[in-house]
């Protein structure tokens, strides 16, 4: 019986060969597409995530510049003085920058004067010396003259300066639950010394 000849057999392995090569090449091709769609995966993941960070910490940001304003305001510190003030501070940081140093230091500024008693009571706000205190609520008139308030933000606010609870806070500005209300500097100014007093007393 005839067998195969030499020729015939080793054109079928060089043929069984090639088949072999190129199933790996495709089957290492689709791992390494499978990797790469993994790999992208993983970075729009993190992408939306340091994203949602990023609005986080901008929200909180802009919530905090809010209560740094309302606290000068209450200090006597008008909103025009502080955007003229960043306005200046962002104008010696640009001249400071292009010639590689800082303006010179200013002069020492003279003694401070005597401060009102309204001033002493704010300034003891701002030490944790305070313990709450329970009020019944109460209505202050309000004032035409200053500028409003987010009704929430101002009591948190007075609250974190006073140790005083939010609720009673709310409840001694005239603020509606569950309502986006306002209320003048002035009404805060009345809240916050009555709070303080409440406080010297017990």
């Amino acid at each position: 019986m005839p067998s195969s000849s030499p020729p015939a057999t080793q054109d079928r392995r060089n043929r069984d060969r090639v088949r072999d090569n190129q199933r790996r090449s495709r089957a290492r091709k689709r791992e390494y597409i499978q990797e790469l769609e993994q790999r992208l995966r993983l970075a729009e993941q993190r992408g939306v995530q340091a994203s949602l960070e990023l609005q986080a910490a901008a929200r909180q940001v802009a919530e905090e510049n809010k209560k740094l304003r309302l606290l000068l305001r209450l200090h006597g510190v008008s909103d025009r003085s502080i955007d003229a003030y960043l306005a200046g501070e962002s104008r010696i940081g640009e001249r400071g920058g292009r010639h590689g140093r800082g303006p010179p230091a200013p002069p020492a500024p003279p003694a401070p004067a005597p401060k009102p008693a309204a001033a002493q009571r704010l300034e003891r706000l701002l030490r944790p010396e305070t313990c709450p205190v329970t009020l019944a609520a109460a209505s202050t008139p309000s004032s035409d003259q200053g500028d409003k308030n987010n009704c929430a933000m101002a009591a948190d606010l007075i609250s974190t300066m006073t140790g005083v609870n939010p609720h009673e806070v709310r409840a001694s500005l005239g603020c509606v639950p569950a309502a986006d209300c306002h209320v003048d500097d002035a009404r805060i100014g009345s809240a916050i010394e009555r709070f303080t007093e409440s406080g010297a007393v017990t």
